[in-house]
């Protein structure tokens, strides 16, 4: 599944089934410039320029335990292309405000918002973040 093109090729996410999947990061000549395992579940995955350096960032959806919490459950993972090449951590989180259920890139700004709905006591929430320092920052609610 393609995710998106760069200058130099294009970011292919190949699902490995149950628990394993990678990002890959394909030359238009076919090879390899870098690759990402990952030993979680994807259940959602979408791109944009998150942090502002005109790059397009890989933003991945895993299901996993964390350290503190142990309950499996979606989390979210960024991913930079270090000199426009290398797939490389952002932020690999453990949770947003509340229990995510899906998210997208709103990619009508530089640098792009996340948007998730996350589940908060018996509701769906909409929520925008951003970037800003290390982590993902609180924005606002959405109607």
């Amino acid at each position: 599944m393609v995710i998106c093109r760069t200058d130099f090729g294009r970011v292919v996410l190949v699902d490995g089934g149950d628990s394993t999947a990678a990002i890959l990061h394909i030359a238009d000549s076919g090879d390899t410039l870098s690759d990402w395992r990952l030993h979680h579940p994807v259940y959602h995955y979408d791109y944009g320029d998150v942090n502002g350096d005109a790059l397009p960032e890989i933003v991945v959806g895993v299901i996993k335990k964390t350290r503190y919490w142990r309950d499996e459950d979606k989390r979210l993972f960024i991913f930079k292309l270090y000199d426009g090449r290398l797939i490389r951590p952002l932020w690999l989180g453990s949770r947003l405000g509340c229990p995510i259920e899906t998210f997208r890139i709103e990619r009508d700004s530089t640098p792009a918002r996340i948007v998730s709905t996350e589940r908060c006591g018996d509701s769906l929430v909409n929520v925008m973040y951003r970037i800003k320092g290390f982590g993902v920052k609180f924005e606002c609610y959405l109607k």
